[in-house]
């Protein structure tokens, strides 16, 4: 990678840090803001999917805005307004303002992510996919030391403490500002910015559902697997600490996953990844649901290592369908469908009092595995590379 390019996904692997920091620290908080505020296990349930829904959401709005006038503001003004709403959760004295402040640390974490995978990708175009996997794994790793963060505040003070990680948000703003990319220029010709995005997605439109939907279904499986393993780990008898360890862990191996699944697509392929993945998803999951103890705990970090393999594979994947659409495509795959996939939780509540959670967790593991084989609508990569230049030289009209 040269100089521009490191730099540029540098500060904007810390800014992606941030932002997904604070976006876990709600999961192992779960069971205290159910206590304190008295909440149903229905309302519990909806405070994940409500931050993805509005961080996730809304990222395709926000991807066409900016490949058409702005990524630069976007991307700076993110990890600021996630951090300084999302970090207020604990002070919250009623649900209405709980959700008032999970929507609106959601739309900065939204109005971040498909612009930062845009900026990244553009500046490391020939290293595209482990660019992004290290941008991804990034987050991921910030994702997964929220946990441990949040609950060594939490019992070190108390709930209402949660504000003091409100300075990382402020600082990543502060250093994409002055360290990020430069380009601020209108994009593309606002007469023709809808049509020629409706133009590029019926072109791909094959490729680019089988993808979504994969994504979904990992996605899915990985959010569900964050609500229930707390309550899950709390019914076993863990303590906050623990729980928040154990959660870290298995979201550590999320993004390992991440860095070395697209070091793995560069040299093997992406399809041969996501069957692989598919068929080792399920056997991971039931294990660590069904049984106890190390057998569990090993399967449930094995298990996130595989789900989160192939995200910035098939992030790059579609920029590569859609090279003039980068920002838009790039928030399908990271946002809007997470933000489907985020509902499972919610959606699947009702069985857990019939099946319990780790009854559903286990069922739910099959589904990465059923689409999986969708990988196979997909263009293999060698065809992929050469659509940047047939796109460049055949503009859209």
């Amino acid at each position: 990678m040269k100089g521009e390019g490191r730099r540029t996904l540098l500060v904007l692997g810390f800014g992606h840090f941030v932002n997904d920091l604070h976006t876990s620290t709600l999961y192992p908080l779960l069971p205290l803001i159910a206590r304190r505020l008295n909440l149903s296990e229905a309302e519990v349930f909806w405070l994940a999917p409500l931050l993805n829904l509005t961080s996730s959401l809304m990222q395709p709005v926000y991807g066409f805005l900016a490949d058409r006038y702005t990524r630069r503001a976007f991307a700076v003004v993110g990890p600021a307004i996630a951090g300084s709403f999302i970090s207020l959760i604990g002070t919250a004295t009623s649900y209405g303002m709980l959700l008032l402040f999970l929507i609106l640390g959601g739309m900065g974490n939204g109005a971040f992510h498909p612009q930062g995978a845009a900026l990244v990708a553009r500046a490391n175009e020939h290293r595209r996919r482990l660019a992004l996997s290290t941008f991804s794994s990034s987050g991921t790793l910030g994702f997964a030391l929220g946990p441990l963060i949040i609950t060594a505040i939490v019992a070190a003070t108390d709930l209402t403490h949660t504000y003091l990680l409100m300075p990382l948000g402020w600082v990543a703003t502060l250093l994409i500002s002055r360290y990020g990319p430069r380009e601020d220029r209108l994009l593309s010709d606002k007469r023709e910015a809808f049509g020629s995005l409706t133009s590029t997605l019926r072109a791909i439109w094959r490729p680019m559902l089988a993808l979504y939907t994969i994504t979904v279904s990992r996605s899915a499986t990985y959010v569900m697997t964050n609500s229930y393993m707390p309550f899950i780990l709390t019914h076993r008898g863990y303590s906050l600490r623990e729980t928040g360890g154990l959660l870290t862990a298995y979201l550590l191996a999320g993004a390992c996953g991440s860095f070395l699944g697209g070091a793995f697509a560069e040299r093997f392929g992406g399809r041969w990844l996501t069957l692989g993945t598919g068929i080792l998803i399920p056997l991971f999951l039931a294990t660590a649901a069904l049984t106890t103890g190390p057998l569990s705990m090993a399967a449930l970090i094995a298990g996130g290592f595989a789900l989160m393999s192939i995200f910035p594979v098939n992030v790059a994947t579609a920029q590569e369908l859609a090279p003039g659409e980068t920002s838009t495509v790039s928030a399908l795959m990271m946002g809007f469908a997470w933000g489907i996939g985020s509902m499972s939780p919610a959606l699947c509540e009702p069985l857990t009092r019939t099946f319990g959670f780790e009854g559903v967790l286990a069922a739910m593991a099959a589904f990465p595995l059923a689409t999986s084989f969708l990988t196979l609508w997909i263009p293999d990569e060698r065809a992929l590379m050469l659509r940047p230049r047939l796109a460049s030289s055949h503009p859209a009209k």
